[in-house]
């Protein structure tokens, strides 16, 4: 078996590990911002994961997208959603029949104006290109990519209506990448880009009080978690996935890893110590890091705004004051727990 995985960032080069220890040939292609990352691989070790990958991966660097992908049985899409339209455009162009997909990709997409989930609009742009026989699969799930990357154990959930699609992912299971199957790709995919978003909020209690009250402000972190679990489920059951994926590993797991540490964690720890949203989000991508918190929560904003729900969601609309109004972050947490009940 071969796959092709696009996007050598942090996460598509972790996935690469259980791949290829089970023996699945694997090509590894750099979008045109990665690659420096590709030469550093050649070399020595991935500079974000700070590990040699596997000597059997084959590295592709933009040009070669093509050539990456000649002979794959499946494809891996591990570029962000900001990343997401122009790979994901690009691929299109280079592949003539079905392959099974799968993303790694967590955010929502805007496009003409409107707001998709990303597996929505993948259809709709392959079945104006390709046609039918559309085969999908969106992971989600408490995976870390540096985690993975050093084989800590972790379950990772694979959301797909396809028949086909789940059969092939049974090959990537290891005894550490736990595979665990689902049909709820829209509650999946709404969770793994709402859980970048509220994880901020406990990012910003690091901010606010970590300095001077090391260990000692749980309690607000947790009615932030409780809160934001609780969001995530009324967004999820609105929009028509099952609530219970909320309430497990894709849903209240991711969110619990990722509040933990990562990229949307330090970023709100930013803002919290008074960093201007935009300009914590430009220094930390100076630095090769995408908080995608940030992008998510302004389209995520809008996406629930559309659908009359932001009186159910006042945590979110608390963190858009925050980013993208500038209101005090303390001032703001603390006037979210009068409304909140």
């Amino acid at each position: 078996m071969k796959v092709t995985v696009l996007g050598a960032g942090y996460m598509g080069s972790a996935v690469t590990f259980p791949l290829s220890q089970n023996k699945i040939e694997v090509n590894l292609w750099g979008t045109w911002l990665d690659d420096e990352i590709i030469d550093f691989c050649e070399k020595s070790e991935h500079p974000k994961l700070q590990k040699e990958l596997n000597p059997n991966i084959n590295f592709f660097r933009s040009r070669e997208l093509e050539k990456a992908l000649h002979e794959a049985d499946a494809i891996f899409i591990g570029v962000s959603s900001e990343g997401f339209l122009p790979v994901y455009r690009k691929l299109l162009k280079c592949i003539k029949g079905s392959i099974p997909i799968f993303t790694l990709t967590k955010g929502l997409i805007e496009e003409a104006g409107d707001i998709f989930t990303i597996s929505s609009i993948a259809e709709k742009i392959y079945n104006k290109n390709i046609g039918n026989d559309f085969i999908w699969t969106s992971i989600g799930g408490p995976v870390k990519a540096v985690e993975l990357a050093y084989f800590v154990p972790t379950f990772s959930i694979y959301a797909s209506k396809n028949k086909k699609a789940k059969q092939i992912s049974n090959n990537f299971n290891t005894e550490y990448y736990n595979i665990r199957q689902s049909d709820d790709v829209l509650g999946v995919e709404l969770c793994s880009a709402f859980k970048n978003v509220y994880s901020v909020s406990l990012g910003i209690c690091d901010g606010l009080y970590k300095n001077y009250k090391e260990g000692q402000y749980h309690n607000f972190s947790s009615i932030l978690f409780n809160q934001g679990v609780k969001e995530i489920s009324e967004i999820v059951k609105n929009f028509g996935g099952k609530v219970s994926t909320a309430f497990n590993l894709a849903g209240i797991g991711d969110l619990y890893v990722t509040s933990q540490s990562g990229r949307n964690r330090r970023f709100g720890e930013l803002v919290g110590r008074g960093v201007k949203a935009d300009e914590a989000y430009h220094g930390m991508l100076l630095e090769g890091d995408i908080a995608e918190g940030y992008r998510t929560l302004n389209l995520g904003h809008k996406f629930v705004k559309q659908q009359s729900l932001l009186k159910k969601t006042p945590l979110l609309n608390s963190l858009y004051n925050i980013m993208y109004n500038f209101y005090d972050p303390e001032r703001e947490l603390l006037n979210l727990l009068k409304i909140i009940k």
